[in-house]
């Protein structure tokens, strides 16, 4: 299935992940991706989807966590319970560029989906 078009647009690539890639068949594998899990008793980094963060007037923060709401975008959380697709957390704000931690703490419930997990500890 060789065709100029394609020939013409791979010539232009400047920059390409072909890690996944195996010359010997000529294929490119696509991984299946699947979601991270929380396990109790746990720890990770995360990153937290930016319309929880700062928000205490959220349907999460007003519901869940008594009108409060995480005040930084990474965290650095020990998971303590798991309801369904929401965990609880106990958290410690985190410098992922200096990968350290700093003073903000923050405890509450928070929804799995708007989380990006970036590190198991």
């Amino acid at each position: 299935m060789s065709s100029e078009i394609v020939k013409k647009q791979l010539k232009k690539v400047n920059w390409a992940d072909l890690s996944n890639f195996d010359p010997t068949t000529n294929t490119y594998i696509i991984k299946k991706y699947s979601q991270p899990t929380y396990n109790i008793g746990k720890m990770y980094i995360v990153r937290v989807a930016d319309q929880l963060v700062c928000n205490n007037n959220s349907v999460i923060a007003t519901n869940w966590n008594n009108g409060t709401s995480p005040q930084f975008t990474c965290l650095k959380i020990y998971v303590s319970k798991i309801m369904g697709k929401m965990i609880y957390v106990d958290s410690i704000s985190y410098d992922i560029i200096n990968k350290k931690d700093l003073s903000l703490m923050w405890s509450g419930w928070l929804p799995v989906e708007n989380l990006t997990q970036l590190e198991s500890l």
